[in-house]
């Protein structure tokens, strides 16, 4: 039996709205219940895990805590 595909509830633009919105300051619950997705799926997003299709998005969680420490 095939499984079935499910449409993703974010959108490429959308995800880095994310992005900009994590890096002005909004918390990851924050993000979570605005975007109606998971915890999980937005720090994977953050991390650039998914919708980073170029690689060109870098790892926002460990850059905030690098940029944290100083």
């Amino acid at each position: 039996m095939k499984k079935k595909w499910n449409k993703p509830k974010l959108t490429i633009e959308i995800a880095n709205e994310l992005r900009s919105r994590y890096k002005e300051g909004a918390s990851i619950n924050s993000l979570s219940k605005r975007y109606g997705v998971a915890r999980n799926s937005v720090k994977a997003i953050l991390r650039g895990e998914t919708y980073n299709k170029w690689s060109e998005h870098s790892n926002l969680m460990a850059e905030s805590k690098l940029s944290s420490l100083f």
